[in-house]
């Protein structure tokens, strides 16, 4: 037994000691352990381009981009049809060139649309209902003075008058004319009996104008 063991402890001496290469690592405290995982550290943003740059695309269109865009099953239809020719029109205002005139002027002035002022039937009217009220309005003031020819623009009650005196009195036109201060002819005016005389109502009294 104490040879055995003197035999061990003289090896163990005489072998060489080895130290470790790298040093010991501390463990890590109780403070390291419980703080939170760090962030990584954000990239550095560079500022951008502060020059625009320019537009690549071009501003105007070719022969590719024109084939690119359109349909080249209809573009074939319509260069079969060829150019369309419009119907003819009789319009005045129409630029086209007529076919059968090829040389017209397109610079002439155009036509006015509708009737001109002079043969619209309802401008006639309103133009002439116009200048008889002038006229009535410058008669009335005249009524009745030395020198006036008489009254020629009657209104409903005169006619009335006229019809009674006519008619009903049988006096003749000159007298009525002279009785009521009217303009000589403007009796004969209201035609003959049978065109404009008093409709009388049976079993009343009122008498109107009735215009046959």
């Amino acid at each position: 037994m104490g040879a055995s063991g003197s035999k061990a402890s003289r090896a163990a001496g005489s072998a060489a000691r080895q130290y470790p290469n790298r040093p010991a690592t501390a463990p890590p405290s109780q403070a390291a352990t419980n703080a939170p995982p760090q962030p990584p550290p954000a990239p550095n943003h560079e500022p951008g381009p502060t020059v625009k740059p320019q537009a690549r695309a071009a501003g105007s269109r070719d022969e590719a981009i024109n084939l690119d865009a359109s349909d080249p099953d209809f573009a074939q239809s319509l260069r079969s049809i060829g150019p369309v020719q419009p119907n003819p029109t009789l319009s005045p205002t129409s630029a086209f060139p007529n076919p059968g005139n090829p040389n017209k002027n397109l610079t002439q002035a155009p036509r006015p649309l509708g009737p001109r002022p002079r043969e619209n039937p309802t401008l006639v009217a309103l133009d002439s209902r116009a200048k008889l009220q002038e006229a009535a309005d410058a008669e009335f003031p005249m009524a009745g003075k030395r020198g006036h020819e008489g009254r020629q623009f009657l209104d409903v009650y005169m006619i009335r008058q006229i019809l009674i005196e006519r008619d009903v009195q049988g006096r003749s036109a000159e007298e009525i004319e002279r009785k009521m201060g009217l303009k000589r002819g403007v009796v004969e005016r209201l035609g003959g009996k049978g065109i404009v005389q008093l409709a009388q109502e049976q079993g009343r009294g009122q008498r109107q104008v009735e215009i046959v």
